[in-house]
């Protein structure tokens, strides 16, 4: 009973739904709830306040990593914006945008939500938890995500790009280019179109140096590591056979030094029945029976680029000596 009690009343369930979650104080007002009650629900930890006149049902984030709730906050924190702006106004923009597209990002900046002013006479920079942008923005750069207006994913990707690191650029573009959310054509007219914004320089390298063959944020991490340490471009996502059979493809190999290096994110091992780490094993032994060295890099690795790079090179070395 007590539960049934707390339960959403259907018609502001209906309305939070086409609100990715989120509601207005005005719009609960309307569907019969009083203040009180909504004072209830807060301390209650029912609901929760987005931002200031915007709420949603506490979400559940416990089986999410720490990153990903922070994901789960910025579509909220997204979404509650939208709701109390003028409709036809802005679009969802940059980061902001590629949240809501489902893009892998790492290192970007998620504490403000960015809109792109569909005015441009209006005012641009910060307010409130509210970064505005006035971006001339046409038809081919708009789509819609969850009843919103947003920037599509390439003109997201180059928006974001301008105003991040050359890495946490590597690690979108390589997921939306793996993903085949942009093509060649559409970056080249957006850097055209970008190119005297401020770090549209960074933006190119990034997007130049950007291989859709990277399959996770970790495998690009490692790419741009071992770009920044000085190392050879090694050869991606490679298949190697011996005499019974395939032995697996692997995240990168120097050919030339005879040695494998793979990105261990580690989570598809916990929980892992011994057999999974047994044939991990047997497959690293077989690539090593070829005559490859093998190094494993795991996320603390990435945070060691000098020893991390030291033990790639350290393989060569081994490599050389055995040939």
């Amino acid at each position: 009973m007590i539960r049934d009690a707390w339960r959403m009343n259907p018609v502001l369930a209906g309305l939070a739904g086409k609100q990715g979650g989120v509601f207005s104080r005005a719009q609960a007002l309307a569907c019969g709830y009083t203040p009180q009650g909504i004072r209830d629900r807060m301390r209650a930890g029912r609901w929760v306040r987005v931002r200031y006149g915007q709420y949603a049902e506490a979400p559940d984030l416990s089986g999410l990593a720490p990153w990903d709730q922070e994901l789960a906050r910025h579509r909220l924190s997204v979404y509650a914006v939208m709701n109390a702006m003028r409709p036809g106004s802005v679009a969802v923009s940059h980061q902001s945008a590629l949240v809501l597209h489902g893009v892998p990002l790492w290192a970007i900046d998620l504490s403000e939500v960015h809109l792109n002013r569909l005015d441009v006479r209006r005012h641009s920079g910060p307010v409130a938890g509210v970064r505005f942008h006035r971006g001339n923005l046409t038809s081919e750069d708009l789509t819609e995500v969850g009843g919103l207006p947003v920037t599509n994913v390439p003109r997201a990707l180059v928006e974001t790009a301008c105003t991040s690191s050359f890495e946490a650029t590597v690690v979108i573009a390589d997921a939306t280019m793996h993903a085949r959310l942009v093509d060649d054509q559409d970056l080249r007219r957006l850097l055209r179109l970008t190119e005297f914004w401020p770090g549209s320089a960074t933006a190119r390298a990034a997007l130049r140096f950007a291989d859709a063959r990277s399959e996770s944020v970790g495998e690009s991490r490692l790419r741009v590591l071992m770009h920044n340490q000085g190392l050879p471009a090694p050869q991606l996502q490679v298949v190697y056979r011996d005499t019974d059979g395939i032995i697996g493809r692997v995240d990168s190999v120097f050919t030339e030094f005879d040695t494998i290096v793979e990105f261990d994110g580690l989570v598809k091992y916990i929980g892992a029945p011994e057999t999974v780490l047994v044939q991990e094993k047997h497959r690293e032994d077989r690539l090593r029976a070829l005559g490859f060295e093998v190094v494993r890099v795991t996320w603390s690795d990435l945070n060691r680029p000098e020893r991390t790079a030291a033990d790639i090179r350290a393989a060569f070395t081994r490599a050389r000596r055995t040939a």
